[in-house]
């Protein structure tokens, strides 16, 4: 699946589509489940309720309601549907992270998950994952709370129009781009604790932890290749997305030209089949790019701890003689040596571990006498080279007594 040594960016892309590729029907099922329902449920209630914002903001123009209530009313539903929604639907993706970690852990030991048997993997970690998320949602629900205070202070001075308008406008970008800046930061810094879940079976500070640990020296490589990828995936999926909008769009105006259907309520069926249609392609590759994210984000978790844990060797040891019978298993750090960046040159040299060592050197024994010989047919191949017998001498160092004068028998 990967090479077993410290990975570059072109090992992790790979290894990430070639998970995806021998175990397609599993990993789509699971991110269907987690990510593509998830996601048209927050696509529906984000345009409709969109809809129903400006409704009730043309209400309040027209005078037909308090218009202090309509405006407090509709910032917080924008809040919920520009906020909640999203963050609800990035949960899910980010519980489909287990999943794929523990699939692609199993891949690299040449092994295939089937869809029960990744649940089975993730026995007495599910529960983790899900306080890591918990944990989440509770630290976005306090950034929430803070972006919905810099929005009333930025409607309070708007409303007051008094000279220090600009003073709030420069607090509220402030505010944005400081909390953007600890959104990417943190998010680098944790970006491993799921995948630790799923692999270590650590608890949820521990992984956290782990994660703090693992990025330790590598933020910007880490947080480089997260940002590539979003940003490839992202650009993919509005692409995806954007012929069949265009052409749910038509649909919906040849079925329903006038918008007539359902105008009581303000939603028409023709424009929730529009939205719908428009949104199955977007899914459809929304979810095989949540998939592919998630085993890029195990990988570079595989490639930090071959790194600093020397995870390769266990690897290499569990392959052959099944010991350690978990590979991934928590381990402590090992110093290893220089590597020419993920190059073919030498392996460093490394203090041989307990389950690296041979049975007899486990069990205290000896070195056998034909252990000091490098090959068994000559007598004096342990020997050192300047006392290796000549051809005019026996092997105890006396003249052979059918050698001639020159030295040859």
């Amino acid at each position: 699946m990967i090479p077993l040594r410290p990975l570059g960016l072109g090992d992790v892309l790979g290894g990430a589509f070639t998970v995806f590729r021998r175990n397609a029907r599993v990993l789509l099922l699971w991110s269907v489940l987690l990510s593509g329902v998830l996601g048209l449920l927050s696509t529906l209630a984000s345009t409709f309720g969109q809809r129903a914002i400006q409704t009730r903001m043309v209400s309040a123009l027209d005078g037909a309601g308090s218009g202090d209530t309509v405006v407090a009313g509709s910032i917080t539903m924008w809040v919920l549907l520009s906020v909640g929604l999203p963050f609800l639907a990035y949960l899910g993706r980010a519980f489909l992270v287990a999943p794929v970690a523990a699939d692609t852990g199993q891949r690299v030991l040449g092994r295939r998950a089937t869809f029960r048997g990744l649940w089975a993997l993730l026995a007495g970690r599910r529960w983790t994952v899900v306080r890591w998320l918990l944990l989440q949602l509770a630290a976005g629900a306090v950034l929430g709370i803070l972006f919905l205070l810099v929005v009333v202070a930025v409607v309070s001075g708007l409303s007051s129009g008094d000279s220090g308008l600009a003073v709030f406008v420069l607090l509220v970008v402030l505010v944005l781009l400081g909390i953007g800046v600890l959104l990417a930061w943190l998010g680098t810094r944790f970006a491993f604790t799921v995948p630790t879940i799923a692999l270590e079976g650590r608890g949820v500070f521990a992984s956290a932890a782990q994660s703090w640990r693992l990025t330790r020296g590598a933020f910007w490589r880490t947080f480089g290749i997260l940002l590539l990828v979003q940003v490839v995936f992202g650009f993919a999926v509005s692409i995806a997305s954007f012929p069949l909008t265009i052409g749910a769009a038509l649909a919906a105006g040849t079925f329903d030209p006038l918008g007539q259907t359902g105008a009581s309520s303000g939603i028409g069926a023709g424009a929730a089949v529009a939205v719908v249609l428009g949104s199955l392609l977007a899914i459809a590759v929304q979810c095989i790019t949540d998939v592919l994210s998630a085993s890029i984000t195990t990988f570079l978790t595989i490639d930090r701890r071959i790194r600093t844990e020397a995870l390769d060797q266990r690897i290499i040891a569990h392959l052959e003689t099944g010991v350690p019978a978990d590979p991934y298993a928590p381990a402590d750090p090992v110093a290893r040596g220089a590597w020419s960046a993920g190059g073919p040159g030498p392996r460093p040299t490394w203090q041989q571990q307990p389950w690296q060592q041979q049975p007899w050197q486990q069990a205290g024994h000896e070195q056998q006498p034909w252990q000091q010989q490098s090959s068994p047919g000559s007598a004096w191949s342990a020997q050192a080279p300047d006392d290796r017998a000549r051809p005019d001498q026996a092997p105890d160092g006396q003249a052979r007594p059918d050698a001639t004068p020159d030295g040859t028998a």
